[in-house]
C-alpha cells in the first residue's frame, strides 16, 4: 500500500508537533501546593494553562481563623509545618516543578523567608520551586515598577505583606483590603468585590497594583479591569502560574488574563 505524502493526507511535521505539544504533561507537570481551605488556585491555573501542561494539586491542612493578627500568623505557621507532608505526596507523580501557592505563608515572615521555604521544598522534592511572593515581586520588576498599590482579601495581614513588598525595593503608596473571619471566606467573594477593591486602590502615585491571595478570584475579570484602568495590575495566582511555566522553559504568550502572561 502506498504511503500518503506530507502533505496528501499524511501528518505533517506541524501536525506531530501539534499533536505532541497536546498530550498530557507533554510539555510539563505543575506540582501546585495550596492550603487546605484554597478553591480558587486550581480553577484559576486550569484555566490559563496552555497545551501540554497539567496541574497536580496537593494541600496544607492550616487553621481558618484569620480574625486576629495572631490567628492569621498561626495559620500561616501551621501551613509552613505541613509543607514537606505536601511536597512528599507530590514527589510520587515525579512533577518538573512545584508552585508553592501559600501567599501569605510565604511573605509572613518578611524577605528572605519565601526563599528559605522553597529551598526547603525543593530539598524535599527535588525539583525547582516558585513561590507565589517571590513571582509576584518578579513579575513588578518585569515591568521595572518601583511604587503599587496592594489588595488582599485579608486586612489583618496587610502590614505584614507592606513590610514584604518594601524589603524587596518596591514602595507601597496605598492599601486596601477585606475584614473576613475566616480564611474560607476569601474564597467566596465576588468578581464585583474585587472589582471595586482594584478601583479603589487605584491612586495616582502607584504605577501597578499588587492583588495577594491565590483563594481570592481574579484571574476571569483581569485583563477587562486592566484595560479600563488603563494600569498594570499583577494577582497571585497569575504571577505564580507565570513564573512556574518560565521555570520550566515555556514562554508561550497567553491572552485573556492579563498583560503579565501576554506580554513578559
Amino acid at each position: 500500500m502506498t504511503q500518503p505524502h506530507e502533505g496528501e493526507g499524511g501528518m505533517t511535521g506541524q501536525n506531530r508537533k501539534e499533536e505532541a505539544m497536546s498530550e498530557l504533561g507533554s510539555r510539563g507537570r505543575i506540582g501546585l501546593i495550596v492550603p487546605s481551605v484554597n478553591t480558587v488556585a486550581e480553577p484559576e491555573m486550569n484555566q490559563m494553562k496552555p497545551q501540554g501542561v497539567t496541574v497536580h494539586a496537593a494541600r496544607l491542612l492550616i487553621p481558618s481563623d484569620i480574625s486576629t493578627l495572631e490567628a492569621f500568623v498561626q495559620m500561616c505557621e501551621v501551613g509552613c509545618g505541613n509543607a514537606q507532608k505536601a511536597v512528599r505526596e507530590l514527589a510520587t507523580a515525579k512533577v518538573d516543578v512545584y508552585a508553592f501557592a501559600f501567599t501569605a505563608g510565604s511573605f509572613y515572615r518578611g524577605a528572605g523567608w519565601d526563599e528559605e521555604i522553597a529551598a526547603q521544598i525543593e530539598r524535599v522534592g527535588q525539583a525547582p520551586c516558585v513561590v507565589t511572593s517571590t513571582a509576584a515581586i518578579a513579575a513588578l520588576k518585569a515591568y521595572e515598577v518601583k511604587k503599587i498599590s496592594l489588595v488582599s482579601p485579608y486586612a489583618i495581614g496587610n502590614d505584614l505583606l507592606k513590610k514584604f513588598v518594601e524589603q524587596k525595593g518596591i514602595e507601597v503608596v496605598h492599601m486596601e483590603g477585606l475584614t473576613l473571619l475566616s480564611a474560607q471566606e476569601e474564597g467566596r467573594q465576588t468578581r464585583a468585590t474585587f472589582q471595586s477593591l482594584v478601583q479603589r486602590a487605584n491612586v495616582s502615585e502607584a504605577e501597578a497594583i499588587l492583588v495577594a491571595c491565590t483563594n481570592f478570584a481574579t484571574v476571569a475579570a483581569l485583563a477587562e479591569l486592566e484595560k479600563s484602568l488603563g494600569k498594570l495590575i499583577i494577582t497571585a495566582n497569575q504571577a505564580t502560574f507565570w513564573a512556574t511555566l518560565r521555570q520550566m522553559g515555556i514562554d508561550d504568550k497567553i491572552t485573556g488574563f492579563g498583560r503579565l502572561l501576554r506580554e513578559k
